[in-house]
């Protein structure tokens, strides 16, 4: 690492976003980054559906289809449309196909190696086995494209940047750490960039505000001043991510607040709208045409997929309705169950007045209607606004909100944004699904560029304290030939929402009580900001270093110095005998069990 924080060692940075809606990747080479930071970034924005529907993303949909064999078979939307051909031919039994599977990792603080995933018909099949797949195959995309250069490259030229939400815990980031090593990426050419800190460096580079020359005549368009605190909010298909930065300098970027947010993205969106069909058709209806038409499904997913990211046109709200093509099964399936037409059908319900079937078979569906669509999720992200903005300390006053994120393309969430908070400039940068994957490969090239973090979690090691009678629990009571102990004290390092310098050391000096016994130090982690005792009920086990006596055992007063490095990706602990600084324990902890 050199002294202006760039990683001197990466000829070429290369940054996967694996996303729970879409995935994709981007890369940029060193000597380009040093000319151009931004304009220099290739993202592969050319995925589109092989049907040529006129669906294009920035992005491939997270789908992955497996041989019977648990063999590779596709990825993306070629694996939708293999996968849903091989089903009106009946041959897709013994397949393995899964979609949206990354917010099964969302909010877990126990895990499993061994976790399974459900594929589509409902079979149990290894979670890592689909993570390593699916990142192997973006891995092998970018090397396709890279050939096309013919540039002859080695493994160690090139740095590897995944993304994951902020607010994953560490159970979760392990899991893709290993099943991206799996996948074939090297562990020591791989580094995790949290979504929301990568879309804000992106975003540092960005014209965001207004300013005048020296002369105070002419006006310019630049990226956030020094000083300026923002909100970035990352909405992507499975989740909302929510910061808040502070612009230190040219080149770095504070955390104020701990990562926060939910599960509020626009796949909620579409769960709203075929809660609405099922509601109008029946459950039966609707799932007969899912099981039996499921390239017709595809379709009519896809299109819906483009309707709803402009809802609203450039000038406001229109009064022209939404209008979305309709399948001719599913209009079938209607008469013969229900013994209705879909005019009929639509008529029976509380939506008669806001649905139309129009000639060549179209739904035409009232904006107000489609707009009740986004309601859950945009009152989830517009509370959770609300509360961090009330949370921050006098000092720390928010100017500005970033909005990123596949679902940040939405004019109907922007624009709540905006009308509810008319205060604060909202900034949406071009593309802003590509902000994270692009702000990765920045990341990659300059990971110092964040000088500190808010800390999650409290942090501690379980050690020994004076008992103290009538205020200790008996049970924690020990004694030995001189004193009486009381066991379980949680020795806090650092409590949550501590504000600390990246790759920061924090130490404490333990006394050394068994002369001839090695020294365990186990390490606990919790919420809570001041526990008492490593046995509370929010404290979890991270782990433990043991370390072993000299041969002739410890000296007498011997002490056992532990360091905590916080603010990094990579939690570590160092533990040394103060008499002995060269020789450190260091360990990374398991979360997988």
């Amino acid at each position: 690492m050199s002294k202006d924080g760039l990683d001197s060692n990466s000829f070429l940075v290369v940054a996967i976003d694996f996303g729970t809606t879409y995935s994709g990747y981007a890369f940029q080479f060193r000597h380009d980054y040093e000319e151009d930071k931004i304009r220099s970034i290739f993202a592969n924005t050319s995925w589109v559906a092989g049907d040529g529907n006129g669906l294009m993303s920035w992005k491939t949909p997270t789908t992955l289809l497996l041989n019977s064999d648990d063999s590779f078979n596709s990825f993306g939307y070629e694996a939708e449309e293999i996968y849903h051909e091989l089903i009106e031919n009946e041959e897709h039994h013994g397949y393995h196909y899964f979609r949206r599977f990354k917010m099964m990792l969302y909010d877990k603080t126990i895990m499993s190696r061994d976790v399974t995933i459900e594929d589509s018909g409902g079979r149990e099949y290894p979670a890592r086995s689909v993570f390593k797949h699916s990142i192997e195959y973006l891995k092998k995309h970018f090397y396709q494209t890279i050939e096309k250069r013919s540039l002859d490259l080695e493994p160690r030229d090139i740095k590897w940047v995944l993304t994951v939400p902020a607010i994953w815990n560490e159970p979760a980031k392990q899991f893709m750490r290993e099943a991206a090593v799996e996948a074939g990426i090297p562990s020591d050419n791989l580094t995790l960039a949290l979504e929301p800190e990568a879309a804000s460096l992106f975003c540092k580079y960005v014209p965001a505000e207004k300013q005048m020359d020296g002369e105070g005549v002419n006006m310019k368009i630049v990226p956030f001043s020094i000083g300026t605190r923002y909100m970035v909010l990352d909405l992507g298909g499975g989740t909302g991510d929510v910061t808040v930065h502070e612009v230190i300098d040219v080149n770095s970027l504070k955390e104020l607040n701990v990562a926060s947010g939910g599960a509020w993205g626009g796949t909620n969106v579409d769960k709203a709208y075929f809660n609405m069909l099922e509601s109008i058709f029946g459950e039966d209806v609707m799932k007969k045409f899912k099981t039996e038409r499921r390239t017709d499904m595809l379709e009519f997913q896809r299109d819906f997929e483009v309707k709803k990211r402009h809802v609203r046109d450039k000038v406001g709200q229109s009064s022209r309705p939404v209008t979305i093509s309709i399948p001719a099964y599913l209009s079938e399936c209607v008469r013969e169950m229900k013994g209705w037409s879909l005019q009929t059908a639509i008529s029976n319900s509380e939506f008669a007045d806001k649905i139309k079937v129009r000639p060549g078979n179209k739904f035409a569906i009232a904006r107000e209607l489609m707009e009740t669509l986004f309601a859950k999720p945009k009152e989830q992200i517009l509370q959770h606004i609300k509360d961090v903005l009330n949370n921050q300390k006098s000092e720390d006053k928010i100017t500005a909100i970033l909005m990123v994120g596949g679902f940040s393309t939405s004019d109907i969430i922007v624009d709540a944004v905006k009308e509810t908070f008319p205060d604060i400039r909202v900034v949406v940068p071009p593309d802003p699904g590509l902000a994270v994957v692009k702000g990765a490969v920045l990341y990659g090239h300059a990971p110092l560029t964040i000088t500190s973090r808010v800390c999650k979690y409290t942090y501690g090691v379980a050690s020994y304290g004076d008992f103290k009678e009538g205020i200790h629990p008996t049970e924690k009571r020990i004694e030995t030939e001189e004193e009486v102990l009381c066991t379980d004290i949680f020795s806090k390092f650092i409590e949550a929402g501590q504000s600390i310098e990246v790759n920061e050391s924090i130490h404490q000096i333990y006394d050394v009580t068994k002369p001839h016994s090695p020294m365990a130090l186990t390490i606990f982690a919790t919420r809570d900001k001041n526990p008492e005792f490593t046995t509370d009920e929010q404290c979890v086990k991270l782990g433990s270093i043991t370390i072993k006596p000299p041969k002739e055992g410890w000296k007498k007063g011997a002490k056992i110095k532990v360091s905590m490095k916080f603010g990094g990706t990579e939690f570590e602990v160092h533990a040394a005998d103060e008499s002995k600084p060269d020789e450190i324990y260091t360990t990374q902890f398991d979360f997988l069990h």
